[in-house]
């Protein structure tokens, strides 16, 4: 968990972001990161060999609301100017799966040129479509397009379980989103529930948006999630609250997120 502040930073965290690891076959380790919001590349750098930016194997941005993608501008910066740049040392793009227009999002983000490559000698951008899985090193990552004010995909991420017997692991990471349909498929029996809520039943917001901590966990019992961690929660949230009502409605192990905890599966 590097950073799980929604909308804004926050005073004790960055913004939306998420250091997945597992390995291979082969025994090479993958990093890659679910979201990459405000704040986060500065903290991400404390999980990566030797602080290295560029040892990341993958972005996935579940959508390019700010809080949730900007930090993309500060990755790009390490790629291009960094010291395996300086020594001439070639830099290749890493893959960044996002919805569709994130190319020109994060150009016009940085103040790049219209006409010029943007991040593209950067990045390898691929566009999410949804349902349509996509491979990364050791992981199956499924986006399932979800319910907010723009395009944005829950993420469906499976993996290589840690029990050593085999078997995989599934980590269901929502993004932001209201409940809806979309939301069993992406959350059915899955070993880690990463949900957004936002907000308590106490507080009159517009549907459509994000979740409450009672959707949540709703949510979360209707799929079978094994167990759910809770993110996207503003500084001035409740977050007690938050958490009160994701339990009062589901009845696994539910826990808030935490910068800098690790979660095995």
């Amino acid at each position: 968990m590097v950073g799980c502040s929604g909308s804004v930073p926050g005073p004790d965290s960055p913004a939306s972001c998420y250091l997945l690891e597992a390995d291979d076959d082969s025994g090479r380790t993958w990093r890659v990161v679910l979201d990459l919001g405000s704040g986060a590349a500065g903290p991400l750098q404390r999980h990566l060999p030797g602080g290295d930016l560029t040892t990341l194997d993958g972005v996935l941005l579940s959508h390019l609301h700010a809080d949730h993608c900007l930090d993309a501008c500060g990755l790009y910066v390490a790629l291009k100017h960094g010291p395996a740049a300086h020594r001439g040392e070639p830099v290749p793009p890493v893959p960044l799966w996002a919805p569709a227009d994130a190319p020109g999002r994060l150009a016009r983000a940085y103040d790049l040129p219209e006409d010029g490559p943007g991040m593209t000698e950067q990045f390898a951008f691929g566009a999410w479509v949804d349902r349509r899985p996509v491979r990364l090193g050791p992981f199956t990552v499924e986006p399932v397009l979800v319910e907010h004010p723009v395009e944005a995909y829950g993420l469906r991420v499976t993996g290589p379980s840690e029990r050593g017997d085999g078997s995989t692991a599934v980590l269901a990471y929502t993004g932001d989103t209201d409940d809806c349909p979309a939301l069993d498929h992406l959350s059915a029996d899955a070993d880690l529930l990463l949900t957004e809520a936002t907000f308590t039943d106490a507080v009159t917001v517009e549907r459509g948006v994000h979740l409450s901590g009672t959707r949540a966990g709703v949510a979360a019992a209707r799929a079978g999630a094994r167990s759910v961690v809770v993110t996207h929660l503003p500084p001035w949230a409740d977050a007690p609250g938050v958490l009160a009502e994701v339990r009062a409605a589901y009845g696994g192990p539910a826990e808030l997120a935490r910068p800098g905890a690790v979660h095995h599966l």
